[in-house]
């Protein structure tokens, strides 16, 4: 089995990781995870899902995320779009030392990192200004790299177009030992969501009693077991979208659905849009 805990060091030479990873080097993490570093992703166009923590959402157009240790999420880019790639920034709180963030001057980049462990989506504005620094980020020598990485943070603490992902309703960090059951039942659904997957089954993969499994599940993703599956199969859905050769029908009954009438209504309620026009959305990217 892989690990849950992605080990990350810094690039040689610098004390922090970016990378780049596109449809022809993509991040060989591609399953739910979580590590002690925060953790920027830039996403350069596309649709996707923001699969973090106990939040889920669908993104249209790319996406500016920060978020903070040990907040268990999926990764964001979708490889099915032409001409993306996604720009990945890994540090950990000390990166410049233990009291750092602590100086007046930085002030501004110390309420960013906190606000970073409830979970930040920036905004088009300031996520189409990301992709320029990003880019000359990368391409820096060190000295100059950790100078652009803190004028970069600077902007991001001054940006105003951004929205808190966690709701209040339950953490995005999950303790080790939840993590480790609430994992096995997404491993679940990951292995068998175009089947029927009974709550019984669910709970014990879990290894806890039916009430208990529930009352966990709807504290750590604030849904029930029925809505979270439902949500997986429907990004499941919009990912077979794409291909128009395949029609509506097959397309839900591909993602677990044996009623049309009952995928549609789910579709609508989850992303906002009928299949029909989610489709027509798609032809005009």
């Amino acid at each position: 089995m892989r690990p849950l805990v992605e080990h990350i060091s810094p690039t040689i030479g610098s004390s922090f990781k970016i990378e780049q990873h596109t449809q022809h080097f993509t991040c060989n993490i591609n399953y739910w995870h979580h590590h002690p570093e925060y953790e920027l992703v830039f996403v350069k166009n596309g649709m996707g899902e923001h699969r973090i923590g106990n939040h889920f959402s669908y993104y249209e157009q790319g996406t500016l995320i920060f978020i903070g240790p040990n907040v268990p999420h999926l990764p964001f880019l979708n490889y099915q779009h032409p001409d993306n790639y996604e720009i990945v920034l890994q540090l950990n709180a000390y990166f410049m030392g233990v009291d750092f963030l602590e100086k007046p001057e930085l002030l501004g980049i110390k309420k960013l990192f906190q606000r970073a462990e409830k979970g930040i989506i920036f905004q088009e504005g300031t996520h189409l200004r990301a992709a320029e620094k990003l880019t000359h980020l990368m391409d820096a020598s060190p000295f100059k790299k950790l100078l652009l990485l803190l004028d970069f943070f600077h902007e991001l603490a001054n940006a105003e177009d951004y929205k808190l992902i966690n709701n209040g309703e339950a953490p995005l960090a999950i303790a080790p030992g939840d993590f480790n059951r609430i994992n096995g039942v997404y491993a679940l659904i990951a292995e068998r969501y175009t089947e029927e997957i009974k709550l019984e089954e669910a709970a014990q993969k879990a290894n806890m009693t039916v009430p208990a499994f529930c009352r966990l599940f709807k504290k750590l993703t604030t849904r029930t077991f029925t809505q979270f599956l439902n949500e997986y199969r429907i990004s499941k859905s919009v990912q077979l979208l794409h291909n128009e050769d395949q029609p509506i029908s097959a397309v839900a009954f591909a993602c677990g659905y044996n009623s049309l009438s009952y995928f549609n209504r789910q579709f609508r309620q989850i992303t906002g849009h009928k299949p029909t026009d989610y489709r027509e959305v798609l032809r005009s990217v």
